[in-house]
């Protein structure tokens, strides 16, 4: 299922909760709880009565979670449920910061005094650096980062990428770049549940990417990339990253992402390069 509006903040967000609470029953295999499997199974993935049994709760409630009716649902349930469904820690927040988060929550544009902090913070870097707002809108950014990824401050990471063949044409590993991006930007939106920002982006980048569809349609979750970063540069060949992404500010309104690089070597080059212009 797409993106869909819906008149209701609170209802679209249950909405949300559900889906993604059954395609992840629908993911797991009775093996995988330790149940022993049967041949006549209609439907894929656990039943909705097995998933109760696990989390010890009740099937109504369970069900009721699936259909988009979570209010009430207590902390304990929505715990329990997580367990019983495997979900990873950040898949377990954002759970939860659909069920309960704060409907107040609203993305708070930088002021003139963060971007000039910021911008001088990645100068400090000797890594390619840069800051991002919970939409991946580039705030700040250092020279490597330009260099490397041609990020510039006021961009945004999404659209480069997923409306960009060229651009997401150098890395070797597209796939695995876009889940990423696609995961960090829904672990963001269970921060602030109710703000439309999100939707709007989501809408836009579902329309006009099929990468993006995909792994949005999935339900994808995550707080950082799975994996290394490996592109080719115009002139200093296959560079490989792993990526750190470090929150600045308690309530995750803005996060550093820093690169560091596989061949150091080559790094050090385009960084002398830098330093002599």
């Amino acid at each position: 299922m797409g993106v869909s509006s819906v008149s209701s903040p609170l209802s679209e967000r249950y909405r949300r909760l559900g889906e993604f609470l059954r395609l992840k029953r629908e993911g797991l295999l009775p093996a995988d709880v330790g149940l022993p499997s049967s041949g006549r199974r209609r439907a894929q993935g656990l039943r909705r009565e097995e998933v109760a049994s696990i989390a010890n709760v009740g099937v109504s409630w369970y069900t009721w979670l699936e259909q988009g009716r979570a209010a009430g649902a207590s902390l304990e349930v929505l715990d329990a449920v997580a367990r019983a469904l495997r979900l990873n820690a950040d898949e377990h927040r954002y759970v939860l910061g659909l069920a309960r988060g704060d409907s107040g929550a609203r993305v708070i544009a930088p002021s003139p005094a963060d971007h000039a902090r910021y911008g001088e913070l990645v100068k400090t870097i000797t890594t390619p650096a840069y800051v991002v707002d919970p939409c991946w809108r580039v705030i700040a950014a250092n020279a490597l980062a330009k260099e490397c990824f041609d990020v510039d401050a006021g961009t945004n990471k999404l659209e480069q990428f997923f409306l960009d063949d060229a651009f997401a044409g150098r890395f070797v590993n597209p796939d695995m770049i876009g889940r990423s991006l696609v995961e960090q930007f829904r672990a963001q939106w269970a921060r602030y549940p109710d703000d439309s920002i999100f939707d709007t982006l989501a809408q836009r980048f579902s329309t006009r990417s099929a990468l993006f569809r995909k792994h949005w349609d999935g339900h994808a979750v995550g707080e950082s990339y799975r994996g290394d970063v490996s592109f080719t540069h115009a002139t200093l060949g296959l560079l490989t990253f792993e990526a750190l992404i470090l929150t600045l500010d308690g309530e995750a309104q803005l996060r550093l992402c820093t690169y560091l690089p596989r061949h150091q070597d080559r790094m050090s080059s385009a960084g002398a390069a830098h330093e002599a212009t």
